[in-house]
C-alpha cells in the first residue's frame, strides 16, 4: 500500500492528529506522514504520504500554496489568530479603498517575521515552546513571495482574502502586518488552504469518508501528485533504473522526472546531459 491521500483537514485538530486518525485505518507497520502542516484553526488541503511514498514527502514541502482567509480588525492575540487569548482593541473604522491600497504593498517579494507561536526553531527549540514558557521570542524576518492577494469580501470589521504565496509564508503574519499597515490590529478568524502545488481542494477527502470507505480506495499514485513531468521506461532501461544505474534518454530537458514503468511509478530521476540518473527508487 503506497501513495498519497488528499485530506480535508477539519478545524480544531492538528495535522499530527489527522495523521494519527488515518494511521489507525492502516495495516500495522505501514508508514504515514504529512507533507506540510496546517494550524489547528485551519481547514483544507493536507497531503498525507502512505507507505513508500513517505520517502517522497520532501518534494512537496516547498510548493506554492493558496488560501482563503478571513481576518477581523479590532482584535489582537499572541498567536495572531482566534485560537489565542483574543483581546479587543480600539480601532478606527477602515474603509474598503484603504484596505485595497494597503494590499498592494504586500504583493511580490516581501519581508515577513513569523508569529511568536510558530514551529520555527530557535537553538533547537520550537518558537511556540519558548512562547508557552513565557520567554520572549524574537525571530528574524524572512523573504517570502505573495504571488496574488485579492479582496473577496469586506464588511468592516471583517474581510476575506484569497492569497497565493510561496512556501514558508505565514498567513497569520500577513493578516497581522496588514492590520499594522492600517494602524488597526487584525487577526485570522478563519483559514482554509485551497491549493498545494497542482493539488486543489476539489480533490480532498473527509476523514469520515476515509473511515467509512477505507484508505486504499482514495490513494493517489505519486506521479499524479509530484510536481514533475513523467518519463516512461521499458524493458532493460527500466531494469537498469530500478537497479540504480543511469539510462540514456536523449533530448529530454534537464530536471527531475517521475519515472514510470508502464503505469507503475518506480521512482524519481534527474536528467543531466541526456542521461536519467536515479535519485529515489521505490520499485
Amino acid at each position: 500500500m503506497s501513495g498519497f491521500l488528499i485530506v480535508d483537514k477539519p478545524k480544531g485538530i492538528s495535522s499530527h492528529d489527522v495523521v494519527s486518525v488515518v494511521r489507525e485505518l492502516l495495516p500495522k507497520r505501514i508508514k504515514i506522514g504529512h507533507s506540510g502542516t496546517l494550524d489547528p484553526l485551519a481547514t483544507g488541503v493536507l497531503i498525507l504520504a502512505v507507505g513508500k511514498a513517505t520517502r517522497l514527502s520532501e518534494y512537496l514541502l516547498k510548493q506554492d500554496k493558496c488560501y482563503l482567509v478571513k481576518g477581523q480588525f479590532g482584535l489582537e492575540s499572541e498567536t495572531y489568530d482566534a485560537d489565542g487569548d483574543v483581546r479587543e482593541v480600539e480601532c478606527r473604522e477602515v474603509e474598503e479603498e484603504e484596505l485595497l491600497k494597503a494590499l498592494q504593498k504586500f504583493k511580490g517579494e516581501i519581508e515577513q517575521v513569523p508569529p511568536p507561536y510558530s514551529a520555527v526553531r530557535i537553538k533547537g527549540k520550537r518558537a511556540y515552546e519558548l512562547a508557552r514558557e513565557g520567554k520572549k521570542v524574537e525571530l528574524p524576518p524572512r523573504r517570502v513571495k505573495i504571488h496574488s492577494i485579492e479582496l473577496v469580501d469586506f464588511s468592516y470589521p471583517t474581510f476575506t482574502l484569497e492569497v497565493c504565496c510561496s512556501s514558508g509564508t505565514y498567513i497569520r503574519s500577513l493578516i497581522h502586518d496588514i492590520g499594522k499597515e492600517l494602524s488597526c490590529s487584525a487577526i485570522v478568524v478563519e483559514l482554509r488552504r485551497t491549493k498545494v502545488g497542482q493539488i486543489t481542494q476539489e480533490k480532498v477527502i473527509s476523514l469520515d469518508r476515509l473511515k467509512e470507505e477505507g484508505v486504499e480506495k482514495f490513494l493517489i499514485p505519486p506521479q499524479e501528485v509530484l510536481p514533475f513531468p513523467k518519463v516512461e521506461l521499458k524493458g532493460e532501461e527500466a531494469r537498469r533504473f530500478k537497479g540504480g544505474a543511469p539510462v540514456k534518454v536523449g533530448e529530454l530537458p534537464q530536471g527531475r522526472y517521475s519515472v514510470l514503468e508502464g503505469e507503475r511509478f518506480i521512482g524519481v530521476g534527474i536528467v543531466e546531459k541526456g542521461r536519467l540518473r536515479p535519485e529515489k527508487v521505490l520499485a
